[in-house]
Parts: C-alpha cells; structure tokens; sequence
C-alpha cells in the first residue's frame, strides 16, 4: 500500500511542478501564490536579482513580473527526481526555459533563455501539495569554465 501511496505523492507533486511553470505560458499569474506554502513556512533563492532569500510575498510579485514579462515562453523539465521523506517532497531538476521579453517603448523583443538546476522542497498540507522552498541555480557555462581552465 505504501508504493501506490508514494507514486500517487509523486505524480501530485510532478503535476504541481509542471502547473507552476505553465502559468508563465497561460499568463495566469493571479494563480502563483496559491503555488505557495502558508507565508511563515515559503523561502526562496533566484537565479536572478535579488539574490537574497525571498518571502512568500517578494517571490510572488517577482515571478509575477518575470512571467508577465515574457511572451512566447516555452520550458522544458529534465531529469525530474522526486524524493519523499513523509509528507515532504524534495524535487530536483534541469529547467530550460526560453522567451521574448518585450521593450514596449520601442516594441523590439529580446530573446532570454536559461538553463538552471532547480530544487523545490514540496510539502503536504490539509488543501494539497505546496512548494516550501525553491533554489533555482544557473547551470555553468562549460564552454566558458573550459576556455578559463585552459587559460
């Protein structure tokens, strides 16, 4: 009984993952916080500036922003791997993401990409699963650490 328990706890936590960055397609951002755990219990570290610990409150207008700010966007989650330990779910994956970020004074878009490793400390709670934590990180530039090596 444990095992279907364990995958059921890892197909919900998969499906809220994959939820989260669908809303940067479907621009559904209103929909964010509800992704988050209860305010006391949410951190978070971005990629991007401020790259000090986030509340539930700054990461929630800042991926409001990043998501509403690009058009076109498209991800991909690789080499999801779901760790359960109780009612906690530690996530690990390789996220690419690509987009077009629009000057509306000029009307010209830039293409923005990345690929990060990204963990997401998922916890259950009595409505369902919410991400507690989440660390994104760049992935390295091999090719960039392969030419400073030689150097």
């Amino acid at each position: 009984m444990r095992r279907a328990d364990d995958e059921m706890a890892r197909t919900e936590v998969t499906a809220l993952i994959r939820s989260f960055f669908e809303v940067g397609k479907n621009k559904e951002i209103d929909s964010l916080m509800g992704f988050h755990s209860p305010a006391s219990l949410f951190t978070k570290f971005d990629e991007n500036p401020p790259y000090a610990r986030q509340n539930s409150e700054e990461a929630f207008i800042l991926e409001q922003a990043a998501f509403a700010s690009i058009s076109d966007y498209e991800y991909k989650i690789e080499d999801l791997r779901i760790d359960l330990v109780g009612d906690v779910a530690i996530a690990t994956f390789y996220l690419t993401f690509m987009g077009v970020v629009v000057n509306s004074y000029s009307f010209e878009g830039t293409t923005v990409g990345s690929k990060s490793r990204v963990t997401m400390v998922v916890a259950k709670f009595g409505d369902g699963w919410k991400i507690a934590h989440a660390h994104l990180s760049p992935f390295p530039d091999i090719s960039k650490s392969e030419r400073q090596r030689r150097q």
